[in-house]
């Protein structure tokens, strides 16, 4: 395991492509932290989307949102961020559906973490379970490795089943595509079910999303209230979903835990 100075790295938590993400210790603050950092392998690209990400958390500041504390670029570059206590949401997501009340607090607390990056001129462009983390009822989002400003996309980047079909058939990005991850993520967390399973009839592999995904309510009993909500940010022609305000204020008219 390759030193870096002024951490102590304690345990590798993944190894990527491009990156490996490390448990590690920070001799200056004396506490935990994370440090995500580039293999010898990685391509310029990964390296410029990596020290950018490290820039941007270190420029944003929101209660929902994972913190970034250093860049460096020596002897390999690197981002040091906080460590996030509980599980990603993922991991919760395996254990089956959650609670419409809790699928509600979910989506109240996205919503208000994007509308912040929205309102920086970001779009987040990677939302999914595994990039949220859940403690004592408190979501943060985390990896801004593909955020960028609403525009052109022309990346083959981002997570199968997960990509808007905007991302897939790599034309532009708009909040509308953050929205369109929520609606997802949201269908995962009420049904216990991936959106897109494999072999389904609405995503192909070559081109990605071909239509909306099955509604919640052909999965399992919800609210009404909350599966319409779900399907209109999932309308696969971005002009046709909810913008992020109306889905935060309909999320606020169902019920959901404080």
């Amino acid at each position: 395991m390759t030193r870096m100075p002024g951490y102590r790295l304690v345990r590798l938590l993944h190894r990527g492509h491009s990156f490996e993400v490390y448990e590690a210790w920070s001799l200056d603050r004396d506490c935990p932290v994370v440090v995500k950092r580039a293999r010898p392998s990685a391509a310029q690209e990964a390296v410029r989307r990596l020290l950018r990400e490290g820039r941007l958390l270190r420029s944003l500041t929101h209660p929902h949102l994972v913190r970034g504390y250093e860049v460096h670029r020596i002897p390999r570059p690197a981002i040091v961020l906080e460590t996030l206590p509980g599980q990603t949401l993922a991991h919760l997501f395996e254990a089956g559906p959650i609670p419409a009340r809790d699928v509600v607090m979910l989506g109240r607390q996205l919503t208000s973490v994007l509308g912040y990056l929205h309102g920086a001129g970001l779009v987040h462009a990677d939302l999914k379970p595994a990039n949220a983390t859940l403690s004592d009822g408190l979501v943060r989002l985390m990896d801004l490795s593909l955020a960028q400003a609403p525009g052109p996309w022309r990346r083959r980047a981002g997570t199968a089943g997960y990509l808007a079909p905007e991302q897939a058939g790599r034309t532009r990005v708009t909040p509308a595509t953050d929205v369109w991850g929520l609606g997802l993520l949201l269908l995962e967390a009420a049904s216990g079910e991936d959106p897109f399973p494999v072999g389904c009839a609405g995503y192909d592999e070559e081109v990605g999303p071909v239509a909306a995904p099955e509604p919640l309510r052909a999965r399992r009993r919800a609210p009404r209230g909350l599966d319409d909500l779900i399907c209109a940010m999932t309308a696969i022609d971005p002009a046709d979903r909810i913008p992020l305000p109306g889905v935060r204020a309909a999320l606020w008219e169902l019920p959901g835990r404080p």
